[in-house]
């Protein structure tokens, strides 16, 4: 990931994983087999965290499995001036979908010049946080919200909705997502499960290309 941004001539800043032993997740009251899950949450919360102690009015926030699109500091202006003309709270640059939201079959003499991005809602079942764009109203709305209480509360109480980026973070408020998207999962995941495996495969496959992407 150091080699990627550092071919882009982008700033950037890794946060501290989340340990087994850290306090938030060494508690009695989460069971074992979602303490990885909630790890990962913490860890797109301490990133939120470092975010606001900086002075910047936008933060980008990544997962360290990503391929990055090349010449991605040309299309920040970009993002940044729709983010605000959309008047969003959150806006996905990289996320998992197996296939293309949009595809063109003009003739040769029509096609696109460069890379258009285009601006889309998105429904409850889409998923992924691998880029997302906040400003610094939303990322300390998730703070205030997404606490130790709230994720022991989860435990017990099946109506909240569950620690996890996925549920939470990319499903907030007035939400957007871009295509062609920034960043594309590498296409692995920790599991055993066949069909979280083929997911995530089909979602790289489906947006990957070796021209576009460090």
């Amino acid at each position: 990931m150091t080699h990627r941004f550092n071919l882009e001539q982008l700033d950037f800043e890794f946060v501290n994983p989340v340990a087994d032993n850290d306090p938030r997740i060494d508690r009695p009251a989460l069971p074992q087999n979602i303490r990885r899950n909630c790890a990962i949450m913490w860890s797109h919360l301490d990133m939120l965290r470092e975010f606001l102690n900086s002075e910047n009015e936008f933060g980008i926030f990544c997962e360290d499995d990503i391929h990055i699109r090349k010449e991605f500091k040309l299309y920040i202006p970009e993002i940044l001036l729709n983010y605000r003309r959309r008047n969003l709270e959150i806006l996905l640059l990289g996320y998992l979908l197996p296939y293309k939201p949009i595809q063109l079959n003009a003739p040769k003499e029509f096609a696109e010049f460069g890379l258009n991005l285009t601006y889309h809602s998105y429904t409850e079942d889409t998923w992924g946080s691998q880029m997302y764009l906040l400003d610094r109203k939303t990322a300390a709305k998730f703070l205030e919200i997404y606490t130790v209480a709230y994720s022991e509360a989860t435990v017990h109480d099946t109506l909240l909705t569950p620690f996890s980026p996925d549920w939470t973070l990319t499903k907030f408020g007035r939400r957007a997502l871009i295509y062609p998207m920034l960043a594309v999962e590498m296409g692995t995941v920790v599991t055993s499960h066949t069909g979280q495996i083929d997911f995530h495969n089909r979602c790289h496959l489906a947006h990957y290309s070796l021209n576009d992407f460090i």
